[in-house]
């Protein structure tokens, strides 16, 4: 089953980037391929601060960025694809990333 592991930001970490970040990420990366299950992964440009434009369904512009990626309490950015045995492997591999805010797990549609 793919899923997506979706990154947000609290806000709260104020390490700017330390090296030690940096390596916690990239050991957690290298995890997932060794294991096999990483598919893609990406950081959203602007480092999670949303310069996209929030279309409607009829494709027209409603203004602004859209709320859901950029403001609130937290702020999407990055994400991660994995194809995991089941959900309990997803949650498991979930757990293991370094946060510094949240992560959700989406299942994809498997069409």
């Amino acid at each position: 089953m793919k899923v997506m592991l979706v990154m947000r930001s609290d806000g709260s970490y104020a390490g700017g980037g330390a090296p030690e970040d940096y390596a916690a990420w990239e050991d957690y990366e290298a995890a997932l391929k060794a294991d096999g299950v990483l598919v893609e992964s990406a950081r959203f440009a602007g480092g999670g601060v949303s310069v996209g434009t929030d279309l409607s369904a009829a494709g027209e512009e409603r203004g602004g960025s859209s709320p859901s990626r950029a403001e609130g309490p937290s702020t999407l950015v990055g994400y991660y694809l994995l194809d995991c045995s089941d959900q309990d492997d997803a949650v498991r591999y979930a757990r293991r990333a370094p946060l510094y805010g949240s992560v959700e797990v989406h299942e994809l549609a498997q069409y």
